[in-house]
């Protein structure tokens, strides 16, 4: 028993940062190999996604080795924030919609 419970706490009100979606928390071995761990959160989760604002996390995802099971988390989980996988939420959401998104043909 922690100290909480034996204080009479409520333990029930704690919940992870991040919690994936049903079926998708199986395989995330992934985040162990990504590069963001080793960058500061804000560069990721800017206060406005606009493109002078995402370019660092947008640059260490282009090295990072797992940035393709990244997105394909971060579209499965319909994540709503941050840069995941070198992609914008707005980037993101055309994907899942199939629209294309601006610029990306040189990517």
């Amino acid at each position: 028993m922690t100290n909480a419970m034996a204080a009479g706490a409520r333990t029930d009100l704690v919940q992870p940062a991040i919690r994936p979606p049903v079926g998708l928390g199986d395989n995330e071995g992934w985040r162990a190999g990504a590069q963001c761990a080793q960058s500061e959160p804000d560069e990721f989760f800017p206060d406005r996604c606009r493109p002078e604002n995402v370019r660092a996390a947008k640059e260490v995802c282009h090295r990072c080795p797992v940035a393709a099971e990244c997105l394909e988390y971060a579209l499965g989980a319909a994540e709503p924030f941050g840069v995941w996988g070198g992609k914008t939420p707005r980037e993101r959401r055309r994907m899942r919609s199939g629209r294309p998104i601006p610029g990306a043909a040189g990517d």
